[in-house]
């Protein structure tokens, strides 16, 4: 049927006109084909807008699924344009985030490192040889206790988690104080844990804090020698 209907189309606009020179096909090529723009280069899709609330923890939802967005935008509302494989974030007309839209179960989540906090991007990047790298700075009491976790946690990240938690202690406390501490627990149990060393850090940070005040200042008497009273014209004669 198409076939045919493209024989008589095609028989139709080469047909001459009845009151002047041509055909519809010449016109076309004479007198429109100049003014038409070139195809896009890929075809268009079909896409639906929306709009969404920017989450606290900088994710919108779009059908059950969350996409990040630059942290800056939390609690700002975003325009979405959503089609079949894109998901495009827009706020006041510019474009701050793409995603490739998820499908599947539900809950799932796109999230780009660049849309993170400076503190989530320190988080996202453990791994285990970062782990390790970072105790073996510290300190051989201190890359044991770092091992014993990776290899004793059922659920790495929350083994990574937990080691975080002791890294930011190097901003309170010194290598030599965190090594100390790992030691010390190694020493009285057989399961340490990054609370127990936390815990130590701050019990030995007391104590010497204790120390440097109750130790004894030298007296005048340590200092030189003192006259006596022969000096002094006590002696007798």
């Amino acid at each position: 049927m198409n076939q045919k209907v493209g024989e008589k189309l095609e028989e139709f606009n080469h047909r001459d006109f009845s009151k002047k020179k041509g055909t519809r096909f010449t016109a076309f090529e004479e007198e429109e084909k100049f003014a038409l723009s070139p195809l896009p280069a890929k075809p268009y899709k079909m896409a639906e807008w929306r709009t969404a609330k920017v989450r606290l923890d900088y994710h919108i939802s779009i059908g059950n699924m969350f996409y990040s967005v630059p942290y800056e935008y939390i609690a700002k509302n975003v325009d979405v344009r959503v089609s079949e494989h894109l998901i495009e974030v827009f706020f006041k007309q510019m474009r701050v985030a793409t995603h490739s839209r998820l499908y599947g179960k539900f809950g799932q989540l796109s999230t780009s490192n660049d849309h993170m906090p400076d503190n989530h991007k320190l988080y996202v990047e453990q791994t285990p040889e970062n782990a390790i790298q970072w105790a073996e700075t510290i300190g051989e009491n201190t890359l044991r206790l770092i091992q014993y976790l990776l290899d004793t946690y059922q659920v790495e990240r929350k083994a990574l988690s937990s080691i975080f938690s002791l890294k930011n202690s190097s901003r309170r406390y010194t290598k030599y104080e965190i090594e100390r501490a790992c030691k010390e627990i190694l020493n009285v149990t057989q399961r340490p844990t990054v609370k127990l060393v936390q815990n130590q850090l701050k019990a030995n940070k007391k104590k010497d804090a204790e120390q440097a005040i109750e130790k004894p200042s030298k007296s005048q008497d340590d200092f030189g020698f003192t006259r006596g009273k022969d000096y002094w014209g006590g002696k007798t004669q």
